[in-house]
């Protein structure tokens, strides 16, 4: 029986890894598509700097320096893209969340947290 609750856990870590993974990527790409229509240098670059860094202080520094740079131009597609990329950055937060509690309820109902 235990076994049971070891494979849910791994499940679960499994679920945190693979959300955690797919929101990094689709936050590189919102901020290239962002950086992009507001006429920034190296819109890759900056989808790198947010999309990495402890605490995510390099989002939050994007978020600050954007502001003296208005939306130039943003086609349909980019629009789109934009919002497809929203959408799949809350179905990555959801296997983030479904994870974790996978993982912390298995470890409780099999007696290893404590």
């Amino acid at each position: 029986m235990n076994q049971i609750y070891i494979v849910a856990a791994a499940v679960g870590a499994a679920g945190v890894v693979v959300g955690g993974f797919f929101c990094v990527y689709q936050l590189y790409k919102l901020v290239e598509v962002d950086a992009a229509c507001r006429g920034l240098k190296h819109p890759r670059l900056w989808g790198l700097f947010a999309a990495s860094g402890n605490g995510q202080s390099g989002l939050i520094l994007y978020l600050i320096g954007r502001r003296k740079y208005p939306v130039l131009t943003m086609s349909e597609g980019q629009r789109d893209d934009m919002a497809r990329r929203k959408k799949r950055f809350g179905v990555g937060l959801a296997f983030l969340a479904l994870g974790a509690a996978a993982c912390v309820l298995s470890l409780l109902l099999g007696g290893q947290m404590g």
